[in-house]
Formats: C-alpha cells, structure tokens, sequence
C-alpha cells in the first residue's frame, strides 16, 4: 500500500508539472488589463480557470482594499460575485460604477491544492456628460437679465458651446456665455428660440446637446374694458377682464367689500381662462365693486369693475281715493321705489294716452308732479312719489287709473281707482213704455246709476206699492224689477222708480199699457198670380193694439165652400207672401188678418180670384253670387256653376230643364252668340244647380235655362258667365268693344215711339187682367159680360171641393235667405227675400 501511495503522488506531481507546462492559470473577460467604464453604470466581469475546473479550488474576487468579495447576494449590496455557467466562471459585479470603486480587482484560485494563480484588472472610472440643470423649456421675463440654464457635469471636464437656431453664440454685450449657463441681458422678445447647449469630453470622446426652447414672458397688462356694468336684478349677467400677456393669463375676480374670492360661489362663476365673471340670478345686494385680477408667469395686475345692478321699479304704495262730484280737488299718489330712481306716470285705464309732467294739453284741470322722498330708515333707499292732481272734479273723472313706474328695468303698473260719487241718474234705463193683457205678466226694470248705489222703491200712480200680490219687487238697487200681473185695469199707469242715495234723489216714469191685438188689415195686393201660386203685399192695420205686426195670416176656400172648410196660412212680416198648392181654373175667395204678440185681429179684405189655366212654367230665374257690371263671374277657368229658383210649374210637373251655353261676346245689340253652343238636358229630380264643365278660360258664355213640363217649355232665363283668367297666360285681357250704333236721329225717335205704345199696350192688358180696368175693360164689358159670368159659373161647377182641416200656422221661425236674382233681359240684377222651399200651408 505504501508503494502505491507513492506512485499516485509521483504520477500527480508530474501531472502538475505537465499542467504548468501546458499554460494553466486563470482568464478575465473582458481581456483588457485596463477596463475604462463610466460611473453610474452597471460593470460586470468574469473569471475562470484555462484548465480543468475539478483541479482549482477557492475561486474568488478581491477588491482593490483586499477585501474578499462576498459570493452571496444581498438586497442592496453595491459589489458582489455570482457563479454563472457550469465552466467555473465566477463573475465580479458592480451595481452602480462609484469613483470610489476604482481600483484593481484580483481573481484568484487555488490549483492542485498546491500551486496559486492570481489574475489582476484595473477598473478606472471617468464622469460622462450629465446635465444637471438645463431644463428644455425655460421662461425669461421681458426687459429683465435672464440666465439660460444649462449645467453640465463631466470627469474629465466637458468643454460647453452655445447655439441658437443652429448659430453659434459668443460672449458679447448682450449674451455672456458663463459655466451654468448662457446669460441674456435686457431680454426682448426677438430671443425667443431654440438654443443649444453643446458639450464635448475629448479625452473620453463624448459628445452631446442640449435643445432648450426659450420663449420670453411678457406680464399680463389690461385691453381697453369697460370700468362700469350693469345687470338687471334677477336675470343673469356677467362682468369681463380682459388682459394680454405671454403667456394667456389666467384670471381671479374678488369682491372688494368683503374681499371674497368668487370662483366657487353660489351665484357666481368664474372662468378663469377668458375672464367672465358670471352671476346668476343678481341680487340687489351685488350692487358694488369687484376686482379682476390677471396673472401669468411674468407677473400679476388688477382693475377695479364697478357693477350697478338695476332694481326693476316697484310700487310700494297706491290708494284708492272718493269724493263727491263737484270736488275742488282730487289727489292720487303712487310710491315707487327702483333703481335707478323710477319715472312716474299715470294712464286712464281705456285710454292709449299717458299723461305728462305739468299741465295736460287737452285738460287743464289735470296736472302730473313727481318727487323723491328720503329713505324711510337710515342706510335705505330713496323712493319717488308721483301725484296726480284733478281740479273741479266731475262725474266723468270717475274710473281706474294706472300708475306706471319706469326705469332701465322696465316697466310696473298697477290700478287705482277715483270713485267720483254722485247722486242718482236714471239715463241708461231707456223703457218708458210696456205693454200687457189678458193677466199676461209683464216685466219692468230700472237701473239707477248713483255712487253710492241708490236705493230704489217703486210708486203706481203716485201711490205706494205695499203688499200686493200681483207686483213681486226683484232687487231694491241699483237696479230693480218689477214682476206684473195685471188681473184688472187697475194695474195699468204710470210705475214711478225712485232711486235715492246720499247725495239726492231721482225719478223714471214708465207707462204700463193695455194691449189690444190689431185691427183689420187696410188693404191685400195681388202682384204676382201664376196658375199655382199668388204673390200679395199687404197695407197693414191702422191700429197695431200697442204692440208691433208679427204676421199675415190668409184663410182661403174655393168658391162655393163655407170659411169653416178654408185653409189658411201664415206668413212673417217682411217675408214674401206667396200662396202655393193653389190649383188652375179654380176659384177662390181670401180674407186677410194681422197678428200681434196679443193675437189675431180680424178677418178684412175679402178678396176673390180665379187661377189662369194650367200652363208652361214660369221662367227659371239664374241666382248669382258675384256679379260685375251685369256678367257674373266664375273663380273657376274650366267650368262655372249654373243655379237657378225653381220657377212655379202652373199646375204640372216640371219634368226636365233645358240648358243652351255658347260663347259670346258684347255688341251694341247686347251679348250675342259666336257659336260652338251646347245643349243640355237635366232631370227635374236633381238639386236646382248644375256645372258647365269643358270651356274656355277667360271667355264669356252666354246661358239660356227653360224648364219644360207637359204643355210646353218656359221663357228661358239669361245669364252671361265668364271663366276665371288662366294665371299662367301673361298680358293685358282682350278687350270686347261695343260697336257704334250706325241709326239715324229719326230711326231712333221711331223707336222710342213703337216702344212706348208697347208699353202701353202692357200695362193695359194687365190693367184688364187683374183689376178689371183700363181701355180695353171699358171696351169689352158691355158686349161680353153675361158670357163671361156663365164662363165662370161653368168653371166653378167643375171645382172639386176643399178637403183637409183649417191649420192656422205661426211662421215665425221661417228662416229668410238673400240671394241675387240674375235677369239677362232686364237690368241684370235684383236682390230678393227667398221664402223656405217647403213652407207649411
């Protein structure tokens, strides 16, 4: 055993001996003997054996003090080793390069348990640029010395240039380049820019720049700006400050009384960027100074707003006044207060006139004054008094007037009221007249106007009314009503009112009569007969019993019945009287009455009249609704509407009507055809209206309209229409121009002679016709009377007898309708009253 020993330990001496042979020791990375590296960084280097690692042992790191460099890492430890790899490799690490750390670092192991290896490293440390105080934006105030910043640190020391706008700077007047920085005397805007701070370290070879913005300040200084503002007690309202400067300033707003600040107030807001103050709603007490305050960068000024705030007027005291007409004077006051101080004046209530300071133009009598009265409690506000003065008062001075306050707030009003007392008057009750009968109870009133009201009792005949059952007095003032009934002739006379207050007494008289219903009609006219219908007029009574006609009333038979079998028929006053349903060739016996609000007074005027034979229609008469100069017009450009009055049918039926349109134009014979006519035929059934449809805008058209039944056709009605004017069509309308009449002076008075022996030939026919006169009566009577008495007798033994009850029927709820009648062959036009379509018989 022991020889074997001494084998291995020769066999690993040689082995040793071999190793050193072969260059075994350790290796630092980096190579460099010498490691130059900047402070405040992180360094890092390694070391491992150049041979097998299982041989060397005690691996470690020395600090240049010689200290062992601890392998454990620990929170915050500056310099420490770390084993990385599975090669041995140990590494030295330095958090943070201090200047201090400068040194030799040594690796050192242990090889074979015998030899040591030591490998050495040189850490040296320089300073790099590190700009310590060179802010990139910086702010010189104008016209003041200002020093750019720019503090740059090095090891070894940097050498520092300036440039501005890539210009390079040297030292002059104006700029002087110093180590921390560039000094700037007397700064002006013009220095505004961008300046570079450049640093070089030769030894080291670095290099850098430092990009500084300097934009020169300049302190805020105030815009032209009103001093004063106004807002209106509450509404919202603002106050403005307005400064320049660089940069904006921004803005404070203080109240100088209390020197609140008012940026989070209740009722007030300020933006701080655009300098509005805004106060929302104003109170009165807002009313004062306010301060504005601008600040920026370069430097802080203020300026005093005064705010005014405007009280809206206010009436604070308006009475009412009364006194009796007659009056020396009358004084109304009205107390305003506002601000600023309220104008005063008045206005009658009803009138658009206010009135003046001083003495009215269109009264004398009135004069308008105004005065300022003192605070009533120290520290208050002063008021205005307006006064309104009426001399030699009168009753018609009496009524509301307004006081109105005016200031730059508006406007205030209110009513007071001059209450002219007077004594009692009777001239709005008009009735002097009523009218009763038959127990019929009546009515009677008066009013009495008197301030105070009057108090009224009433007398009849001079006598007092006490506890009669038949007056009910209704009201005793100022107005009263007295309730009637006049169950004999006593309660007919004279009911006195009398009204009385305390400034005097006054009397209405008003005669309560007896009414009578009236008496016989004077006269009943025939003016229009057709073989169906009777048109009368009416003379009425010579005694109306007191009380206004109402109504006409006919009772009417065929000849031969009794008046127990009549009909009858009411008509309203001032309404058409027409007679309908009558039959033709019969004869029949009227007798007339006139109504009251009494009755009926008695049957007059018998009359007597045998129809005419049944026949054509009568014509169709054209109802118009816009006539201008004899043509009616039509709104419409393609058609125009056609209405007409159904005519009397003389005892048959209407079966159709007819219609002829043609266009027309105007000559000295009238409105004659031009052709392109039409004809038309309308059932009788359909309403009497019809639309001509298919014609020409802007053209005349000349109508005729006849109504046809069994026997024949009517005269025709006339008319001429014209279409509205087309809208889209441009320039004056054609004119239609009547020819000169090409007639000689005795052609003309041949004319008027035929046509007035025609028209006498008319009137006496129709003298003949219904009054049994006239030249051509005297001429017939004597050879034809006994035929025509038997031509009567025979038609009247034809007549059938009445049938149906007597109807007696009040008409005055008939309603009455204005139309115009057009008549193409007369003067045009005429307008009549138009009875009910279907009126009770």
């Amino acid at each position: 055993m022991r020889q074997l020993r001494i084998l291995a330990a020769t066999f690993l001496l040689i082995s040793a001996q071999g190793a050193v042979s072969q260059n075994v020791g350790l290796a630092i990375q980096p190579t460099d003997p010498v490691q130059v590296k900047p402070v405040n960084q992180a360094v890092l280097l390694t070391c491992k054996p150049t041979a097998q690692k299982e041989l060397f042992t005690d691996l470690k790191w020395t600090d240049p003090r010689g200290e062992i460099v601890r392998q454990d890492k620990q929170q915050g430890q500056a310099v420490y080793t770390e084993t990385l790899g599975t090669d041995g490799t140990l590494a030295l690490i330095i958090r943070n390069l201090k200047e201090s750390e400068a040194g030799v670092y040594s690796c050192s192991a242990t090889y074979a348990n015998s030899e040591k290896f030591v490998k050495n490293v040189t850490i040296e440390t320089y300073v790099a640029i590190t700009w310590e105080d060179a802010p990139s934006e910086q702010y010189p105030i104008l016209h003041s010395d200002y020093k750019v910043k720019c503090k740059v640190h090095a090891n070894p020391a940097p050498i520092v240039d300036w440039f501005k706008n890539n210009d390079a700077i040297s030292t002059t007047d104006r700029y002087v380049i110093e180590a921390n920085g560039l000094l700037i005397r007397r700064v002006t805007e013009a220095d505004d820019g961008v300046y570079t701070c450049r640093a070089i370290v030769m030894n080291t070879g670095e290099y850098q720049e430092r990009h500084i913005k300097v934009e020169v300040h300049t302190p805020p200084s105030f815009e032209e700006m009103p001093a004063e503002a106004e807002v209106v007690e509450g509404d919202s309202g603002s106050l403005t400050c307005r400064a320049k400067g660089k940069p904006s300033p921004t803005y404070t707003w203080i109240k100088e009384d209390t020197r609140e600040e008012l940026s989070n107030s209740l009722r007030f807001s300020t933006n701080p960027l655009t300098g509005i103050l805004s106060i929302s709603p104003a109170e009165k007490n807002d009313r004062g100074n306010y301060i504005c305050k601008a600040k920026n960068a370069a430097g802080e000024v203020q300026r005093l707003v005064e705010l005014g705030v405007v009280v809206r007027p206010h009436i604070d005291e308006l009475i009412n006044i009364s006194l009796p007409a007659g009056s020396n004077e009358a004084h109304l006051k009205c107390v305003v207060s506002g601000w600023p101080l309220p104008h005063v004046t008045f206005q009658r209530v009803g009138s658009n006139e206010r009135f003046t300071n001083g003495v009215q133009e269109n009264d004398d009598r009135i004069v308008l004054e105004q005065e300022r009265l003192p605070p009533t409690v120290p520290g208050g506000e002063e008021r205005t008094q307006g006064h309104l003065t009426i001399t030699d008062v009168v009753k018609s001075d009496d009524g509301l007037y307004a006081c109105i306050a005016t200031n730059k707030g508006g406007e205030a009003l209110k009513n007071g009221h001059i209450t002219v007392e007077f004594a009692p008057t009777f001239a709005s009750t008009p009735l002097k007249e009523a009218w009763s009968w038959d127990n019929h109870p009546v009515n009677i009133s008066c009013t009495a106007e008197s301030i105070p009201n009057a108090t009224i009792t009433w007398r009849l005949n001079e006598r007092e009314i006490d506890r009669d059952g038949n007056i009910k007095q209704i009201g005793n003032g100022p107005k009263s009503i007295l309730q009637i009934i006049p169950i004999d002739r006593r309660y007919y006379g004279v009911y006195k009112c009398v009204g009385k207050n305390i400034h005097g007494e006054a009397q209405h008289d008003i005669l309560l009569r007896e009414a009578h219903p009236p008496s016989e009609i004077l006269q009943a006219k025939r003016e229009v007969i057709t073989a169906t219908t009777i048109t009368f007029t009416f003379i009425g009574p010579s005694n109306d019993g007191g009380l206004p006609v109402r109504s006409y009333a006919v009772q009417y038979r065929e000849g031969g019945r009794n008046w127990d079998e009549a009909l009858n028929k009411t008509w309203p006053v001032d309404s058409p009287y027409i007679l309908e349903g009558l039959e033709p060739q019969k004869s029949y016996s009227f007798r007339f009455s006139a109504r009251n609000d009494v009755g009926f007074g008695n049957w007059a005027a018998e009359d007597y009249v045998t129809m005419p034979k049944r026949s054509s229609p009568e014509e169709p008469k054209i109802i118009a609704t816009q006539v201008l100069d004899g043509v009616i017009m039509s709104p419409y450009l393609d058609r125009f509407e056609l209405r007409w009055r159904i005519p009397p049918d003389n005892g048959e039926p209407i079966d159709l009507y007819e219609v002829k349109y043609c266009e027309a134009r105007n000559s000295s014979d009238g409105w004659i055809s031009e052709g392109n006519c039409r004809d038309l035929e309308l059932p009788s059934s359909g309403p009497p209206s019809f639309h001509v449809t298919k014609v020409k805008p802007n053209t005349h058209y000349k109508v005729e309209l006849r109504a046809r039944n069994i026997i024949g056709y009517s005269v025709p009605g006339q008319a001429i229409f014209k279409t509205a004017r087309d809208p889209t069509k441009t320039g004056p309308e054609p004119i239609t121009e009547a020819r000169e009449p090409v007639l000689s002076s005795s052609a003309l008075v041949g004319i008027v002679v035929a046509g007035l022996f025609v028209l006498f030939v008319i009137v006496d026919i129709s003298c003949f016709i219904f009054n049994k006169t006239g030249l051509t009566y005297m001429v017939t009577s004597g050879c034809g009377s006994k035929d025509r008495m038997d031509s009567e007798i025979n038609r009247s033994a034809e007549k059938e007898p009445l049938k149906g009850p007597v109807v007696l029927i009040n008409d005055d709820s008939l309603t009455k309708e204005t139309e115009v009648e057009y008549d193409a062959k007369g003067d045009g036009t005429r307008v009549t009253i138009v009875p009910p379509r279907h009126s009770a018989v």
